[in-house]
């Protein structure tokens, strides 16, 4: 396959997620077999080994440096390195920028270290684009199908063999164990090999457009021309909610000219609860559940709040932004 266009796939990676990263790299270049052109694909991979958050455990440090080392040796990608120990740097910091490159690109794509990129996304894209175009359409998100999510709201982008299971909150012993053991939950950790089954059962696309934002930030695509309007994720929001105040941008951008592509029978997996994605972090209790790690620690909850109050704040407010001293 001879790719039309070009595209930018960037991931942030925290130090500690080191050794769940080399799935997510995996499925893109599974994703690049079939691709003749492979110059047409940007890969980059944002190296945060920032200690402002939390610490490497002792001689952590020489071991991820050599893990990435080794992952340059065996997949083709641009990296880039955040080392500032004295200012934070996050994941909305870092697709704040990646959007910046919708210049140089037809397709700037968010990767995320525990997200599996379907084998599917180039030949669909490609095929999107012509499709798009030809209707007129130019600025758009695409999205391709989800595990089951928590309320109805989602259901447009669920996967259809998905979307009628029970959803699973991890609020008791017996439902977290149904949670981590259920291939439809977005809680269980779900394998190239079993993402791929999914998808060689689908024939024909199950494409359809909607005209309101619905998107969570992994593997999220967004065409060029979208960002070209200025739409991006605000300074005020500078941790979670990346992709909420980005779909929100995306609302005052657009208005009712707003298009999105739901591809939802090729399933992406985002794997939120991968037990490899919180190593070397010093003093972390490793007897707990993923999910629980970081959410119990102060620094945590205190930026998260900030964070997450300013997007009540975004838009149509003189409200003043919520701040956070960052010197340390």
């Amino acid at each position: 396959m001879k790719l039309n266009n070009k595209y930018i796939i960037g991931c942030h990676v925290m130090f500690y997620e080191i050794d769940m990263v080399e799935e997510y790299l995996k499925s893109v270049y599974l994703a690049l077999e079939e691709v003749d052109n492979k110059e047409n694909v940007k890969v980059e991979m944002m190296w945060n080994m920032s200690e402002y958050f939390e610490e490497f455990e002792p001689k952590a440090k020489v071991i991820i440096s050599s893990k990435i080392e080794e992952l340059k040796q065996k997949y083709r990608f641009a990296s880039k390195y955040y080392v500032n120990h004295n200012k934070p740097y996050t994941m909305a910091d870092y697709r704040r920028e990646l959007n910046n490159q919708c210049n140089e690109c037809d397709y700037v794509i968010w990767g995320e270290s525990d997200c599996l990129m379907p084998r599917q996304i180039f030949g669909v894209l490609e095929q999107l684009k012509e499709y798009a175009n030809s209707q007129g359409i130019h600025r758009y998100i695409t999205t391709f199908g989800i595990r089951k999510m928590w309320d109805e709201s989602w259901k447009v982008l669920e996967h259809p063999e998905f979307t009628n299971k029970p959803y699973y909150s991890m609020d008791t012993p017996e439902d977290t164990k149904l949670a981590e053991s259920s291939p439809w939950s977005i809680r269980y950790t779900m394998s190239q090999k079993e993402m791929d089954e999914v998808n060689a059962k689908t024939t024909n696309l199950d494409v359809e457009m909607i005209g309101y934002p619905k998107f969570d930030g992994s593997g999220l695509i967004i065409s060029s021309d979208l960002l070209r309007t200025g739409a991006n994720i605000p300074p005020a929001v500078y941790m979670n909610g990346d992709d909420s105040s980005f779909l929100e941008s995306c609302r005052l951008h657009m208005g009712e000219n707003y298009r999105q592509y739901v591809i939802r029978n090729i399933l992406k997996v985002h794997n939120r609860n991968h037990p490899k994605k919180r190593h070397y972090v010093k003093g972390e209790d490793q007897s707990k559940n993923t999910h629980f790690k970081r959410a119990t620690k102060n620094w945590y909850k205190e930026f998260n709040n900030v964070s997450k109050g300013n997007l009540n704040k975004l838009y149509y407010s003189q409200e003043p932004f919520n701040k956070k001293d960052f010197k340390k």
